[in-house]
């Protein structure tokens, strides 16, 4: 899967991958992630 850099998927993961993020933050991210691997990436 290609690895995405900039945009609202690109800072989710970013978000997700840096350890000084709020639970808050974290969980967010996490949903942009899902959505978006639902959305594009479901097969």
């Amino acid at each position: 899967m290609p690895v995405h850099h900039g945009g609202k998927v690109g800072k989710a993961g970013k978000t997700l991958a840096s350890k000084g993020t709020s639970k808050v933050a974290k969980s967010k991210a996490g949903t942009t992630l899902a959505n978006h691997k639902a959305k594009c990436h479901s097969k």
